[in-house]
């Protein structure tokens, strides 16, 4: 399945913003009319619930909804350039608080805030490019911050491996 068919697979609007309530009842009503012991139809379970593995991930999300608004697939590395360099900074705090745990736990938290508002970007994009054209080409701004996030998701694990914790899941 395409990541852009997810959206219709759930019947739910292609767009960034989705709650995760809403999409937690979409899913539930397409798994319950596709479930395999009620319709026998395993294929179709498997593609809903396929579908929201892809919705309910905002990396997966996003590269569904630039692949929708026709931008191209190619996952590249692009990252903000100011973001480079804050990260080596922010490496650099990681080794100076090895074996500190509350010194950890703060940089961990600075980390999940910053993936927040890397997410926030990318629903900001979304919302602002509308359709057409134009818009293939301003969705192209969200392989940055999907990078962004993607970073900050290896600093978190890093540093819960590095602690010991498994702390809060994202």
């Amino acid at each position: 399945m395409r990541r852009s068919e997810a959206f219709q697979v759930l019947g739910v609007d292609p767009r960034f913003d989705l709650s995760p309530r809403d999409l937690r009842a979409a899913w539930m009503r397409r798994a319950a009319s596709a479930h395999p012991d009620a319709a026998g139809a395993v294929d179709e379970s498997a593609r809903v619930n396929d579908a929201m593995r892809i919705l309910s991930d905002p990396i997966e999300r996003a590269q569904a909804l630039r692949e929708e608004r026709g931008a191209a697939a190619v996952d590249g590395r692009a990252m903000p350039q100011a973001f480079l360099l804050e990260m080596m900074e922010l490496r650099e705090r990681a080794d100076a608080c090895a074996g500190d745990a509350a010194a950890t736990a703060e940089l961990r938290a600075e980390a999940g805030l910053r993936r927040e508002t890397a997410i926030a970007e990318i629903a900001q994009v979304f919302s602002a490019s509308g359709s057409g054209a134009r818009a293939a080409a301003v969705v192209e701004q969200v392989i940055g911050q999907i990078n962004v996030i993607r970073a900050f998701d290896r600093m978190i694990e890093q540093l819960d491996r590095e602690s010991g914790g498994g702390g809060p899941s994202l």
